[in-house]
């Protein structure tokens, strides 16, 4: 390439920079505020309710759960969370929910899981 083709690309070069910088800033926010270490979680019941509101407008119930989890080495952590409108629960008795715990921001994350995706150590024998 000769020496002009290469300045008329300046503009394509910061661009790509900018974009590249930008999708590395977004990622690197996203696991600071969303990430962390998993807990896994027995239902026991709900602690109590709360009034969602859920995107139409109308009110629902929202749960309240509280309990011992453990993580994969099985060190216990005393866990409170509430669900929130894009999965309102309720959950069931015996089930097990995987909790995301950020130490800035707490629970940031939960789903339910089936039996045979908890590590041996967090198991609820």
């Amino acid at each position: 390439m000769s020496k002009l083709a290469i300045k008329g690309h300046w503009i394509e070069t910061i661009l790509v920079a900018l974009l590249v910088g930008v999708t590395i800033l977004s990622v690197g926010w996203h696991i600071y505020r969303y990430g962390g270490a998993y807990y896994y979680m027995e239902v026991n019941g709900s602690s109590g309710s709360f009034p969602v509101t859920v995107p139409v407008g109308i009110t629902q119930n929202g749960y309240v759960y509280r309990g011992t989890a453990k993580d994969k080495y099985g060190n216990r952590k005393h866990l409170e969370f509430r669900t929130v409108a894009d999965d309102l629960g309720p959950f069931h008795k015996g089930q097990i929910i995987r909790v995301t715990y950020n130490l800035k921001f707490g629970v940031t994350n939960y789903k339910e899981v089936n039996c045979d995706h908890v590590p041996p150590l967090a198991r609820f024998d």
